[in-house]
């Protein structure tokens, strides 16, 4: 069994300076945006501002959910007691037109049953640093760095993520 340490100075600031990205796709906010539009339109066309309360409640919850709890997951990286461990690639491919996928060896040396989206491909046998953000068991949090590098591997980008923000 491999054992977990504190993460360094070095490798918190790397998680600091990460790309912020809501866990929410395109997609879904499209489809949001769907259901506030038209609500709006028919407010302003009828000037009924009956349900306006019901508009700015969903802009509230919007934005707490895209920029908020972003927000507030990089305040747990500089604070929190995060562990992590050394890993090895077990197998890397294509994926999808964005990202490929990985899967690593866990705690036990036993490969992690869940593929990690990666923004390169990776050779079979790279050591990579495991960051666990939310603890042992919490496998989709788990954040790759490249031991080599301090590159940050992990990348949360769907098809629908047309731009970076």
């Amino acid at each position: 069994m491999k054992k977990t340490r504190k993460i360094t100075k070095e490798e918190r600031e790397i998680l600091c300076n990460m790309q912020l990205r809501s866990r929410l796709s395109l997609l879904v906010l499209f489809y949001i945006f769907g259901l506030i539009l038209p609500l709006l339109t028919c407010m302003i066309i009828t000037w009924d501002f009956r349900y306006f309360y019901f508009l700015i409640i969903l802009f509230f919850l919007l934005f707490i959910i895209v920029y908020l709890i972003p927000k507030l997951e990089k305040n747990n990286y500089l604070s929190g007691d995060i562990r992590c461990f050394d890993s090895v690639v077990v197998s890397s491919r294509s994926h999808d037109i964005y990202y490929y996928v990985c899967e690593i060896n866990g705690l036990d040396n036993v490969f992690i049953d869940y593929r990690y989206p990666v923004n390169t491909k990776l050779k079979n046998g790279t050591e990579v640093i495991v960051v666990m953000v939310e603890g042992k068991k919490k496998y989709k949090d788990y954040i790759l760095l490249d031991k080599e590098t301090k590159k940050v591997l992990s990348d949360y980008r769907t098809r629908f993520d047309l731009i970076d923000c």
